[in-house]
């Protein structure tokens, strides 16, 4: 048995009842008129069958020679937290589309890089179709910075505020 998986999917489970259980609280309704709990009560049952599931494969295992952090980059965890709380208070100065290019350029050369082009060209990749989905197809507003006032002034069909 490994322990962090047995309390990971103890706590998954935890969750899971707890979304079961709102579900019910919410009045589940019929198969033919739905109640505002239906969708609820059933992601409920869902995660509960794949947290119980989870719990007891960890059960079944064996427990992991050398401890519970061999192998693992647990670094990693508070090096991200400390980007993300970065990201956070740069974003309403410097806009969504700056911020998050310069974080997943961060994150692209510093965890698993395999050479300079694919983060070169995958961070801003990656945030320009965050920003067509979320802004311009969802109409979610985000922060503006500099790069999109220039790219909103030059390329206003992409840009462009909606």
């Amino acid at each position: 048995m490994r322990i962090g998986e047995v309390l990971a999917a103890g706590f998954w489970l935890a969750v899971a009842l707890g979304v079961t259980w709102a579900g019910v609280g919410l009045d589940l309704g019929t198969l033919s008129d739905p109640g505002p709990g239906g969708m609820i009560f059933w992601v409920g049952v869902v995660m509960t069958a794949l947290s119980l599931a989870t719990l007891v494969a960890a059960l079944k295992q064996a427990p992991a020679a050398g401890g519970p952090w061999q192998g693992t980059r647990w670094w990693l965890v508070p090096y991200v937290l400390a980007l993300l709380a970065l990201y956070a208070w740069l974003l309403p100065a410097f806009g969504f589309l700056t911020t998050t290019t310069l974080l997943l350029l961060v994150l692209f050369l510093t965890i698993d890089r395999e050479g300079w082009i694919g983060p070169l060209l995958m961070a801003p990749l990656a945030t320009a179709a965050a920003y067509l989905v979320f802004h311009r197809w969802l109409g979610t507003q985000l922060p503006a910075g500099e790069a999109e006032r220039w790219l909103a002034a030059y390329l206003p069909l992409v840009f462009g505020r909606s």
